[in-house]
């Protein structure tokens, strides 16, 4: 017979948790606060024992199945990022039910978090996607948020110059510099460094069968390598002793998490601007391409576009920006008159 689960106290984060469907849940936060754990706990049993399709079902019961199903038939990358903000949402407004919550509780949940705009606007997709979700499983008639407008995330307008390259890359730790240096060199997305594997790389290039548009293209992911990105390959595979190619100090992945915190620290430590970020090193190799005379076409497909409008909306636009500003400040700067 199987054990009833019971609240536990994690001491790395200070919560009471409870495992229940596989799944963890925050109960309370402090250890002094069992007795709240409790009735948390207990209110949960009602919840997760509801099911999701019933006429009063609530919003944990939804949020739960959808996870239960993510977890089975995505990949751990998706499932971990929908857990992330799926749990959060269960936690603000999983004792409601379905068909009584509105957009105006999913924004207020989001407004109580010390999140950007682009983590607020993947809140509310994942919020959406959960009931989209059961819609299409048939637990719901319809989805109760349907058309509620989202944050709009900021734009990608800037890129890591050469400069702030250097510095990041002598600041990093030695395994964190390896995974700059990819991102640089290839102008790869940040998560296709993170997963590559050693069966995807070849003499001279990676061949990426998972990618972004792999749905829209039908074709496999292919990063051409310079030759001292080949040499390096040749020096981790010699000494890697995971399937991963680019692994932390305890031979694990980087996580999305992970490469975050990682950039935070550097950001504060070498006082960059807020915005300086992992994927910003794809715009560098993106927009330096540019201004060093790489046709629009062929950009696009080094770096994984279906078609040139990316790299004309983005890329070029910063190169041109950058181009402009250059011989205006030049223009500014010269005087009609000998000093």
């Amino acid at each position: 017979m199987a054990r009833m689960p019971k609240p536990w106290f994690r001491k790395q984060t200070g919560w009471w948790m409870v495992t229940l469907g596989g799944r963890q849940h925050k109960l309370a936060e402090g250890r002094d606060s069992k007795k709240v754990a409790q009735k948390r706990f207990h209110e949960l049993l009602l919840l997760v024992a509801e099911a999701p399709g019933a006429s009063n079902a609530r919003v944990a019961s939804v949020c739960d199945a959808f996870l239960v199903w993510s977890q089975k038939y995505q990949s751990p990358e998706t499932y971990r990022g929908y857990f992330f903000y799926v749990q959060s949402f269960c936690e603000a407004c999983g004792y409601l039910l379905v068909n009584d919550i509105r957009p105006h509780h999913v924004m207020d949940w989001i407004s109580k978090k010390a999140w950007g705009s682009t983590a607020q606007y993947n809140a509310v997709r994942a919020a959406q996607r959960v009931f989209n979700w059961a819609v299409k499983q048939k637990l719901l008639a319809q989805n109760p948020i349907k058309g509620m407008e989202r944050p709009r995330p900021k734009s990608r307008t800037s890129y890591v110059t050469n400069e702030e390259f250097r510095s990041l890359r002598q600041a990093a730790v030695p395994q964190f510099r390896l995974f700059l240096y990819a991102l640089r060199r290839t102008g790869a997305r940040p998560s296709e460094v993170r997963r590559l594997t050693w069966d995807q790389v070849r003499e001279d290039r990676w061949i990426l069968p998972e990618h972004k548009t792999v749905g829209k293209t039908g074709k496999p992911r292919v990063i051409y390598l310079t030759p001292v990105m080949q040499r390096l390959m040749c020096i981790l595979r010699r000494k890697s002793a995971s399937k991963y190619v680019f692994v932390n100090c305890h031979g694990q992945p980087w996580t999305t998490n992970a490469v975050r915190l990682q950039m935070k620290r550097l950001r504060d430590k070498l006082g960059l601007r807020d915005n300086v970020c992992a994927y910003e090193l794809r715009h560098a190799f993106g927009t330096y391409g540019v201004l060093n005379g790489v046709d629009i076409a062929t950009l696009a497909e080094l770096m994984g576009h279906r078609d040139t409008t990316m790299v004309s909306r983005v890329y070029a636009h910063l190169a041109g920006q950058t181009a402009h500003l250059a011989a205006a400040v030049e223009k500014a700067a010269r005087s009609n008159v000998e000093t």
